[in-house]
């Protein structure tokens, strides 16, 4: 099971079993709500890695950060060195690494940045969530 362990793995059934709970029928939850369920655990996971990981050396730390959360985003980084409860100009020195380190933005022909299609923002991302929580407490009730 993806690595889930202990705690983690009980939230992880618990979430799978959601669409299920009050339920006279069993039955699977929704492909779609399943890779929801996995994406976020996943994510959650990666979080506390990089959460727990030594912060020294920076350039290591800033690296494994950009390789298991795949975010270029500051204000993110800023939120976990912030869990990590570094000092403000630890932080700085880090932020500054972090920008170094992120990989050039593709451009496109005409040396502009080129159109791509991302992930979605943790916004989006807990929007679809919360409308997921209501279809939920509507199939319950």
């Amino acid at each position: 099971m993806l690595g889930f362990h202990g705690p983690s793995e009980h939230m992880y059934t618990v979430l799978l079993d959601l669409p299920s709970i009050g339920s006279q029928v069993v039955r699977k939850a929704p492909a779609s709500y399943t890779k929801i369920v996995v994406k976020g655990m996943t994510r959650a996971e990666m979080i506390l890695k990089v959460v727990m990981a030594p912060h020294e050396p920076s350039v290591v730390f800033v690296d494994n950060y950009i390789k298991l959360l795949a975010d270029s985003n500051p204000e993110t980084f800023q939120k976990i060195l912030d869990m990590k409860g570094l000092k403000r100009s630890e932080q700085s020195t880090m932020l500054e690494l972090f920008r170094q380190r992120l990989p050039n933005p593709p451009s496109g022909p005409d040396g502009g940045p080129s159109l791509s299609f991302s992930a979605p923002t943790p916004e989006q991302e807990s929007s679809r969530i919360r409308k997921l929580e209501k279809l939920i407490k509507k199939r319950i009730q």
